[in-house]
This record gives C-alpha cells, sequence and structure tokens, in this order.
C-alpha cells in the first residue's frame, strides 16, 4: 500500500479546517482501496427483522457503508495524533481489531493495508523517541516508549498494561500478514518480543535468562507481570501469537496454557487449590479461575472475579471482563479450553449481562448482574461488549442476532441504547461492533477463527 496520501493526512495540523482534513481522509480511504458510499445508507426491508434471510443481504451492505463513514470521521477528529502516546495505543488496540475484523468480512485487503500502516507507524514513533525505563529510581536502560504521563517518576513513562493491549493489537495484524504472506510481520512481531515482552521480563536487574527457561520459568514470568488479571490476560494472547508465529527463544506456548488454565480453569469453592501450583503457591493471584454459578432457573454461568477487592468472588465489571471472554474464545478455538468455559460464558452474557428488560440494548455493569455506579459511570453505561464479549456470537445462533441488531441499531445513531452507554459513546465502539456485524455476515468472515 503506498503510504503518501496517509502521510499527507497526518500531516495536517491543528491549523487546517475540520472540512478540509476530511475531504483528505476520504481521498486516503480512496487510495486504500476503500470505497466511499454515496448517497443514503442501504435500507432493509420494513417489513422483515433486520437479521431475517432477504436483509442480511441489505445489512451487510449498510454496516460496510456506515464503517465507511464512521471511520472517515474518525481519520478527521484524530489528525495529528501521537501513536506513540500510552493511551492511544491502548485503544489503538481496538482500532485495529476493528480493521482486522473488516478484512476478514469483507476480503477487502484495503482495510488490513491500513491496519499495517498504523502499526508500523506506532512502532516507528515509539522507537523514534525512546525512553529511559526507571525502576525504584535506577535507570534500566533507553527503550521504544509508548508514553504514559501518570507513571514518568515510577517508570519513566513506561506502562506494562499500555504496552501489553498495544502489542496484542500489533500481533493480531502480525498475524493476519503472515496469513497473506506479507513479510512486515516480522518487523512487528520482532518489536513486541525484544521491545515489549524483554523489556518487562527484564526490568528487574536481578532476572537472568536462565530463570526464563525451563519447566520451572512460570513462577518466575507470573512476578515480572502486574498482578491484574487484564495484564496476564493480555500476555497470555502475547504468548499464542508468538508461538504461533515460529517464536522459541521462550516457552511461549507452555506459558499461555499455564495462564489459560489458571485464568480460566471452573472454580467451585473459595478455598480449593489453584490446578497445578505446587511449589508456587504464594505466586498464584486470589483472583484465579471462574467461580461456577448456577442460577435459579437452572443454568449455569460463570463469574468473573475481580482483582484489588476485599473478596475474590466479587464481580468484575463487564467492560475489564471483555478480555476474560476474548482470551477465552481465543483458547476454545486452539482447543485448549472446553465447551463448558464457552456455555458458560455464553450464559454470562446471555442471562446476566444483557437485560432486555430494561432496553434492547441494555447490559448490566457488573458481569453477575449488578448495575451499580460504575466509577462516575450510571448503571448500564459501562456495560462494554464490543472488545471480548462480542466474540462469543460466533457461537451462540441468539447472541448473533442480537450483536446484528446492535450493528443496525448503531448505523442510525444507537436510539435504542441507553443515553450516554459506552457501546456507543466511546469513539472505537461503533467501528467495532460495525466490523464484527460485517465480519459475522461476510461470506469470509470466518468469526471463530482467530485473529
Amino acid at each position: 500500500m503506498s503510504q503518501v496520501p496517509v502521510q499527507q493526512c497526518r500531516s495536517v495540523r491543528s491549523a487546517a479546517s475540520f472540512a478540509a482534513v476530511l475531504v483528505l481522509a476520504c481521498a486516503t480511504i480512496a487510495c486504500c482501496g476503500i470505497k466511499k458510499y454515496e448517497g443514503d445508507l442501504p435500507v432493509l426491508h420494513p417489513n422483515a427483522s433486520a437479521t431475517s434471510a432477504e436483509n442480511r443481504p441489505l445489512l451487510y451492505e449498510r454496516l460496510i457503508a456506515t464503517f465507511t463513514r464512521d471511520y472517515l470521521l474518525r481519520m478527521a477528529a484524530n489528525d495529528g495524533r501521537k501513536l506513540n502516546d500510552g493511551m492511544t495505543v491502548y485503544y489503538l488496540q481496538r482500532e485495529l481489531q476493528s480493521l482486522v475484523d473488516m478484512w476478514r468480512g469483507t476480503g477487502n485487503p484495503a482495510y488490513l493495508d491500513l491496519a499495517k500502516w498504523l502499526t508500523v507507524q506506532a512502532i516507528d514513533e515509539a522507537t523514534a523517541r525512546p525512553m529511559l525505563l526507571i525502576r525504584q529510581g535506577q535507570p534500566r536502560g533507553n527503550w521504544p516508549c509508548f508514553y504514559l504521563d501518570k507513571v514518568a517518576g515510577e517508570t519513566g513513562g513506561h506502562n506494562q498494561l499500555c504496552d501489553f493491549q498495544g502489542s496484542v493489537g500489533f500481533l493480531l495484524v502480525a498475524r493476519a500478514l503472515h496469513e497473506v504472506d506479507d513479510p512486515d510481520w516480522r518487523q512487528v512481531a520482532d518489536f513486541v518480543e525484544r521491545n515489549v515482552v524483554e523489556k518487562w521480563f527484564y526490568y528487574p536487574p536481578s532476572v537472568t535468562s536462565q530463570q526464563l527457561a525451563g519447566s520451572n520459568s512460570f513462577a518466575t514470568v507470573l512476578a515480572l507481570l502486574n498482578s491484574g488479571r487484564d495484564v496476564r490476560e493480555h500476555f497470555a494472547c502475547l504468548c499464542l501469537d508468538l508461538s504461533e508465529l515460529g517464536y522459541e527463544t521462550y516457552t511461549y506456548r507452555a506459558w499461555a496454557e499455564r495462564l489459560i488454565e489458571l485464568y480460566l480453569t471452573p472454580r467451585y469453592d473459595l478455598d480449593e487449590p489453584a490446578p497445578n501450583s505446587q511449589g508456587m503457591e504464594s505466586a498464584v493471584p486470589v483472583d484465579w479461575g471462574l467461580f461456577v454459578q448456577v442460577a435459579d432457573e437452572g443454568y449455569l454461568w460463570l463469574l468473573i472475579p475481580e482483582y484489588g477487592v476485599g473478596t475474590p468472588d466479587a464481580a468484575l465489571d463487564t467492560s475489564h471482563a471483555n478480555r476474560t471472554a476474548w482470551l477465552a474464545c481465543r483458547a476454545y478455538s486452539e482447543g485448549l479450553v472446553d465447551e463448558m468455559v464457552l456455555d458458560g460464558l455464553i450464559n454470562t452474557l446471555k442471562f446476566r449481562i444483557w437485560a432486555p428488560a430494561k432496553g434492547p440494548f441494555y447490559f448490566n455493569n457488573y458481569c453477575d448482574g449488578g448495575d451499580g455506579m460504575l466509577g462516575r459511570l450510571l448503571p448500564g453505561r459501562g456495560g462494554n461488549v464490543w472488545f471480548g464479549w462480542h466474540r462469543l456470537a460466533a457461537y451462540d445462533p441468539d447472541l448473533e442476532a442480537l450483536f446484528l441488531g446492535l450493528a443496525y441499531d448503531l448505523t442510525d445513531g444507537g436510539p435504542n441504547l441507553p443515553d450516554g452507554a459506552q457501546n456507543k459513546m466511546m469513539q472505537n465502539a461503533p467501528l467495532c461492533l460495525e466490523a464484527w456485524g460485517a465480519r459475522l455476515l461476510g461470506s469470509k468472515g470466518q468469526p471463530d477463527r482467530f485473529p
């Protein structure tokens, strides 16, 4: 893909008018091979449901057209953004997710080209501005940096969660590039291994390569990862991707399998030991596993425990639990968890999180069906389902209909979602849900496949 128009687009700075940036964004999309839809969006047959057989081709076209419209607006709004910023790369992962889904859903390589450009640009920007990594006031070398100001005093601006989440998006793209024999996949994967994984491996000066090898290395790795469930679930995905791409510097596959076993094993009792924890009991997090719950109606669902609260069986909020759902779908696709885990999480989404009695696209803030305040977010506003939970629709027809209906609603601005719900208000949410709908409908979509 020629990078000239994209570079021109990013060269326009805030002094340019919004209209000029939008015109340039349209030119970029056209040069990438993505057709800008002209005229009104395709209209569905009014006497049939949006997901009916007669409406599915029209809905597919409508989602593609809406995605292009929304992505153009996003490009214009984000002109000049710095891709080496910690929170920018944190959210970039979801933008890359949407582009890869559009590539899969349509077969149009332009979406993957755009995802590749964004990935390489982010890596180049981080590499061009290395920052000193700091541990307990001591320097740990200069490293490419996705700078997060709030940890500047602690680490020099490096942040493990931002690094890992951005890298999950990078490797999503790298695996897709590998699949189409684009050699640029290696540049991306090399960066993740050498400048993200190894940066955090050797952050403590006492760690040696010998400690990261062999059967006892998993306990060492756990100690090097932040204690948050989200960081460790991201790292499991990184390990699976690097292993899939042929990287053998470390026992990536074995670590991924141990993390999946630790965090996705059904758990029946607070006091039961974690699987395969002999000799490393002190390293096992209190929020390991998924608590098995049986509803009054008789169905089994899985509670994802929160970390950092008073009791280990408190429910995680729906938004953060997206990473668990993503990892579970990924693990299931590779035969690393069984149907009980997948079906249990499907029930969690269908019967605990989704609350159609409150509105057709109302999702509770917590994954046990609780709907209290989530930080400053009102009930039903933080029940995000577009970067993990959505993948369960590949395995359940009711959820497929739900997400197609949700994507259709968003093509009209989301009138049936609660006012202020992040499922429509966050920049990447409509893009991810529209792209996922296109992938569910596309003949080449393969929604149960990763990436």
